[in-house]
């Protein structure tokens, strides 16, 4: 019979540990996933004092009864040693291989994480090690180095999706992300939509002005339609069927980097398969288009670019240029600070308080288109076609966007309702 293994205190090592010549343990085992591991401390039982002079850890005896735990619960240790990176790479690439995020959203994830995230200490910790706390220690750093609360908010949801992934495989036990912005009261820049009022002065102030009239009806048909700034700057003459009173919308225009590193103009699908769609045209949108053709014709201009063989794009810069996303929401941004100068002016001249546009954006223009259709009653399903939502719970958003006006509105409604209901009666 083979004699029994002991450490050098004479205490019987169990199977698989063993103890190297400086004095520390290590226990080798195979996971689950059939690769061989080895853990490793200085102390073999919980009561062994620890060595001078080295990190505090668990015992050998304490790691090996966390692995027999695991065994039992069919958690894979393995996984569980990825870093918080390698889990971020590993869930971007997945879901863009499984068709959920396209290739343009993995880029944007990625150059955000990088820039934001990557080189963090947290980034670098294994997942099963991952704690609340060093989630709002990671947070707080953040704060710090003056991260904006948007990409602290975007992280924050991209890691809670990567943990619930994770949780889900069994390779961690919990996910201590959940509500961990809230806890330190980081909140995403609100983007509510404008106001009826609002968006009349806004397109009243373009309409007037002789600088910004040009895109008038650029304006005109983001409110009528709702589209996604890309898909609007995308849209040619042949996906425009005046007749039906119909778009198409089957690609967007992007300004990005391709495939050889360098920046050209692309014709790229819609964010998602919900977004390939046709949206019915109102009566101010027909207008506008037909509008905005008018002036193309004016100026020669209704054949114009061509990318990646889509040409004839319906909305131009002022020089006649193919818009980037950038470039509209530098002129909005422009708009709305010009706007806002000549209403404190007046304010001044006027002894009253200036009543100013907030930040406009791409995305404020087509949630506010959002929000008139959901004002106007339109049904859930509806809208979230016409928007190309990628499921309901998005539209439901705008829904739950309620302000006065609009609960004045509904009251109203139920009133004379019930009215007419008693009547008859």
């Amino acid at each position: 019979m083979a004699a029994k293994r002991k450490d050098s205190k004479g205490r019987v090592l169990r199977k698989g540990e063993g103890q190297r010549s400086d004095g520390r343990y290590m226990f080798r085992y195979t996971d689950l996933c059939g690769e061989n591991r080895v853990e490793y401390s200085w102390r073999l039982v919980e009561t062994d004092p620890y060595p001078k002079g080295k990190q505090k850890d668990l015992s050998l005896r304490e790691k090996e009864a966390l692995i027999d735990q695991d065994r039992h619960d069919l958690i894979s240790t393995s996984h569980g040693n990825m870093t918080v990176n390698e889990l971020f790479d590993f869930y971007v690439k997945m879901k863009r291989k499984r068709g959920k995020i396209t290739v343009r959203t993995e880029e944007n994830y990625t150059k955000i994480w990088n820039k934001n995230m990557r080189s963090r200490k947290f980034a670098n910790m294994q997942i099963q090690a991952v704690r609340k706390t060093h989630i709002l220690d990671c947070y707080q750093e953040m704060l710090e180095d003056g991260v904006a609360n948007g990409s602290i908010t975007l992280m924050h949801k991209v890691l809670s999706a990567m943990f619930n992934h994770a949780l889900s495989e069994d390779y961690i036990r919990r996910n201590y992300v959940h509500g961990c912005t809230k806890e330190l009261g980081i909140y995403n820049n609100k983007r509510d939509a404008l106001t009826q009022a609002q968006q009349a002065e806004f397109l009243k102030f373009i309409r007037e002005s002789k600088e910004y009239s040009p895109y008038y009806w650029l304006f005109e048909f983001f409110f009528e339609t709702g589209t996604r700034c890309g898909e609007t700057i995308g849209l040619t003459w042949k996906n425009v069927d005046f007749k039906n009173k119909f778009v198409k919308i089957d690609h967007q225009l992007l300004y990005d980097l391709d495939e050889e590193g360098k920046r050209r103009f692309q014709i790229c699908p819609p964010k998602t398969i919900k977004g390939i769609r046709k949206i019915p045209l109102t009566e101010k949108a027909v207008h506008a288009l037909r509008k905005q053709k008018e002036y193309m014709l004016k100026h020669g201009m209704v054949d114009n670019h061509t990318v990646d063989g889509h040409s004839g794009f319906v909305f131009l810069t002022k020089k006649f240029q193919l818009w980037s996303v950038v470039q509209l929401d530098i002129i909005l941004h422009r708009i709305v600070y010009d706007y806002n100068s000549i209403e404190v002016a007046a304010g001044i001249l006027e002894d009253r308080e200036p009543e100013l546009l907030p930040n406009i954006t791409a995305h404020i223009l087509r949630h506010t288109a959002c929000t008139r259709m959901a004002e106007a009653g339109m049904d859930q399903r509806t809208l979230q076609e016409i928007m190309g939502h990628s499921n309901l719970a998005i539209t439901m958003k705008v829904y739950n966007h309620v302000d006065d006006k609009r609960m004045r509105d509904e009251i109203e409604k139920f009133d004379k309702k019930r009215n007419r209901d008693s009547r008859a009666s």
